[in-house]
């Protein structure tokens, strides 16, 4: 009787398997801060954002990162609430989007301080004045 499994395999057959073979399943990488200490989160993050104002030369870049941030964590909220609110959890639903709402306060507040003229975010000097006449 033969048997339809090889003995061995040469290496480039082995080779040539992988590149055709179809990428169904991609071992998850694990994040490099998965397991960092908080110490070292926190440097991490000062080194990153401090590398990307470094490439604006302006305060304005803090401003931009911080709106972004935001901006995620209001869309995060957002969509945590609505499904709670789908599973029929009222209250968690309720919570969460009480907190987006704090996202977006924080968001509409940090949009609204000028930060030199490089803020293209920021109301315009003239948008707060009301016409008097």
């Amino acid at each position: 009787m033969t048997s339809s499994i090889p003995d061995s395999i040469s290496r480039d057959e082995l080779l040539r398997i992988q590149v055709n073979a179809e990428p169904d399943f991609v071992p998850a990488e694990t994040p490099a801060m998965q397991n960092a200490t908080d110490t070292e989160k926190i440097s991490f993050v000062i080194d990153q954002v401090e590398a990307l104002t470094d490439e604006f030369g302006t305060i304005f870049s803090y401003k931009l990162i911080a709106d972004y941030c935001i901006y995620q964590l209001f869309q995060h909220h957002n969509e945590a609430s609505s499904s709670y609110f789908k599973e029929g959890m009222e209250e968690p639903s309720l919570a969460w989007a009480r907190d987006a709402g704090y996202f977006q306060a924080m968001g509409t507040t940090l949009r609204n301080i000028h930060c030199g003229p490089d803020d293209f975010i920021a109301p315009s000097d003239d948008s707060d004045k009301k016409d008097l006449v």
